[in-house]
């Protein structure tokens, strides 16, 4: 089953019985996961470090075009023959151009993945130790809730905990 489902039957449940005991003990939070990433210090510094990278990588891309671009220009000044020899070595610097491009968006895109991976379980591991420190039984990701109240709102909380 759903793990979303399983929460949301979780808090109908306990507002159907909200007159209960049980409900009474149970202390439930929430946390708007997406606020908590995008405020979170080391996300911004994530993204700083990937946008210079980035940077260098399309520097790096402009420079090898020109090279090619270059090479072209200097075979339209030779003969046709002249030019039908070094028609392989224009194939392969293009290759290579769109290999070296290739090969460094996807190293980009991958240390993305890891950042965000590192990041999402900073995340869940603050917001566990904080909820069992201050004793709730479930903390949701906001994002389950078409409706909620603010007093069970532990965002800002977390994100404060995070950034220390």
């Amino acid at each position: 089953m759903d793990k979303k489902f399983v929460g949301v039957l979780i808090i109908i449940f306990c507002l159907a019985l909200s007159g209960s005991a049980f409900c009474a003990e149970l202390k439930i939070g929430y946390v708007n996961m997406r606020k908590v990433f995008y405020e979170y210090k080391k996300t911004k510094e994530f993204n700083k470090e990937l946008e210079k990278e980035d940077t260098k990588v399309k520097e790096e891309i402009e420079k090898r075009t020109q090279g090619v671009r270059k090479f072209r220009d200097e075979m339209d000044l030779l003969s046709k023959e002249a030019q039908k020899k070094r028609e392989p070595e224009m194939r392969q610097k293009i290759m290579d151009l769109d290999d070296f491009r290739k090969n460094k968006v996807d190293g980009i895109l991958q240390k993305k993945e890891e950042m965000f991976k590192e990041i999402r379980n900073d995340i869940i591991d603050v917001s566990g130790e904080y909820s069992k420190k201050k004793g709730y039984d479930i903390v949701f990701d906001e994002a389950l809730f078409v409706y909620s109240l603010k007093k069970y709102d532990i965002t800002d909380d977390i994100i404060k905990k995070l950034n220390k």
